[in-house]
């Protein structure tokens, strides 16, 4: 009995360490890697397409909060210049902003870097918002560090935005 429960353990926490993993989730519609210490849970009342986050919060004020998380959201038949409006109006503070066009893609893409606060923390918000033009649809991903995991979360959250493409 001792040896089926330790095997059993052993089989549960493999599983668990496999969940956070890198791993690179396409859809028919988009590709993104979810890097290395994030989970991409299945919850099917989601109102996300893609979600994923790291297992650990952050330290004293921040504890409700986890360390980084993204969210991939889509419209449908909506305009591009509202939905880019509307993200650098609740952005807080703007770092850094973009818009870049994917002719070949037939895409606008617009991106912007901000600095948030919520509930008294601060966050560094990324926003990668793109605009399928014959699929008629937006996608936007938004990836959020705690202020303090910010370096430690760099190279992740790069791979992360810089992966995700709408097909």
């Amino acid at each position: 009995m001792v040896a089926l429960m330790v095997f059993v353990s052993t089989k549960i926490k493999k599983s668990a360490a496999k969940a956070f993993e890198r791993e690179v989730i396409e859809t028919e519609d988009f590709i993104i890697v979810k890097p290395e210490g994030f989970i991409n849970p299945i919850n099917e009342d989601s109102k996300f397409v893609f979600e994923a986050y790291t297992k650990d919060s952050g330290k004293n004020d921040a504890e409700e909060f986890r360390q980084a998380q993204a969210t991939l959201s889509v419209v449908s038949e909506s305009n591009f210049a509202t939905i880019c409006e509307n993200a650098k109006t609740s952005a807080g503070k703007i770092l850094s902003d973009k818009l870049s066009k994917n002719a070949e893609q037939n895409q606008n893409i617009y991106f912007v870097e901000s600095e948030e606060i919520k509930n008294g923390v601060k966050f560094i918000s990324f926003r990668k918002i793109v605009e399928s033009i014959q699929k008629r649809k937006i996608y936007e991903l938004q990836v959020s560090v705690l202020e303090n995991y910010r370096a430690d979360f760099s190279g992740k959250t790069n791979e992360m935005l810089e992966s995700f493409a709408v097909k």
